[in-house]
């Protein structure tokens, strides 16, 4: 058996492979658990209620009022995509992601 070496301990914490696959592994487990809650808030999760009051009067004029009952935290796992046109004739698309926790 070796020995212990606590250079060889201690030297371990600055070795850049390790770290990379700590960060790969952190990576993938966020990854499927925002894909399970998105999930999860699609198809299982209960809904709110929303109470929605719309009135026309004359003359064109349109009221709108939603009120959501609030119950504790949300959390709103988002994906949304997006395209983008620039005056100097750059065009592309993106896809933004992330999670909205509303208090």
């Amino acid at each position: 058996m070796e020995k212990f070496s606590f250079l060889k301990f201690f030297g371990s914490f600055f070795q850049v492979l390790p770290w990379i696959k700590t960060i790969r592994i952190l990576l993938g487990i966020l990854g499927i658990g925002f894909i399970g809650l998105t999930i999860y808030r699609a198809y299982f999760m209960p809904t709110k209620k929303e109470i929605t009051h719309i009135v026309a009067e004359s003359g064109s004029h349109v009221t709108y009022q939603a009120k959501k009952e609030k119950e504790g935290i949300s959390v709103n796992p988002f994906v949304e995509g997006y395209g983008f046109a620039e005056t100097d004739k750059r065009v592309g698309a993106g896809v933004r992601a992330g999670v909205k926790v509303e208090f």
